[in-house]
């Protein structure tokens, strides 16, 4: 094992390594196979969805290796393709039209409307949304977009409380502890797809989409590692057992494989919580 990898753990890195370099010289070399394996590994997608995804991919030039561009799937909900912040940033600036741009929050405080620059938020002060201007070379008014924060907040807390339905606590998410950041990107977005039709039309980030709802009970995150976590204390004892017994060998019911093969640290990457900024 080597910096906390097994041998199975390494050779994946490596082929993904292997898969992101062929991609960046030659992005034909992006495959269905590929994606299955190490970007969908439960086999959620259907194979319409892959083929859009890889479509997308080597049309846009975008590395889903260094997520770029990645899609989401809950259960039997379609594929959502999303694009990262930096993936919209990376194409304005290659545009040779492109010529800088302002953003800021929208707020409210002390019975006033106002305006911030960037994702900066007084203490007090109510988000109302965010906005953002992008400049072209080639026109003579830029592109304004302004967003509103209630139709876009994701917020786990402020539109479930608590508590969720299942009577478990909610853990905040990235719209509760960075309210103000989640939406100034939604404006940067907007703006710059509204300023680059032809380059960004039809792609959107992952904050910008609602995230789909899952009715049926699912264990969380916490509750998913306490469960394997109980489960390796409970294999690792009986393997001490097991080695301490001196008896004359006897039939030995067969363990199940190691629990932590049900994880794949690969996909959990990919696929967690926190979406790139």
């Amino acid at each position: 094992m080597r910096n906390g990898l097994n041998e199975g753990e390494m050779k994946m890195s490596n082929d993904i390594q292997t898969a992101e370099r062929n991609f960046l010289e030659d992005p034909k070399t992006l495959t269905s196979g590929i994606v299955r394996k190490y970007l969908d590994p439960q086999g959620k997608a259907s194979d319409e969805e892959l083929a859009y995804f890889i479509a997308q991919a080597r049309v846009q030039n975008l590395n889903p290796f260094t997520k770029e561009i990645y899609f989401i799937k809950y259960g039997n909900q379609p594929a959502q393709i999303v694009v990262a912040l930096k993936a919209f940033q990376k194409k304005a600036d290659a545009h040779p039209q492109y010529d800088g741009m302002d953003s800021g929050i929208i707020f409210e405080k002390d019975g006033e409307i106002q305006r911030s620059e960037g994702a900066f938020l007084p203490q007090g002060a109510e988000i109302l949304g965010a906005w953002a201007v992008v400049y072209r070379k080639d026109r003579t008014h830029p592109t304004r977009a302004e967003v509103t924060f209630s139709e876009y907040d994701n917020s786990k807390i402020r539109k479930e409380g608590k508590i969720n339905q299942y009577g478990k606590e909610n853990k905040p998410n990235t719209w509760d502890e960075k309210p103000a950041v989640m939406i100034h990107k939604v404006a940067l977005v907007t703006a710059l797809r509204n300023a680059f039709p032809n380059e960004l039309g039809g792609l959107y980030e992952a904050d910008e989409l609602r995230e789909p709802k899952d009715v049926t009970p699912q264990e969380s995150r916490e509750d998913v590692m306490a469960r394997k976590m109980a489960q390796i204390e409970q294999f690792n004892k009986k393997q001490e057992q097991r080695q301490k017994k001196e008896v004359e060998p006897v039939e030995v019911e067969e363990e199940p494989e190691n629990p932590l093969q049900e994880t794949n640290p690969i996909q959990e990457d990919l696929l967690g919580n926190s979406l790139p900024y």
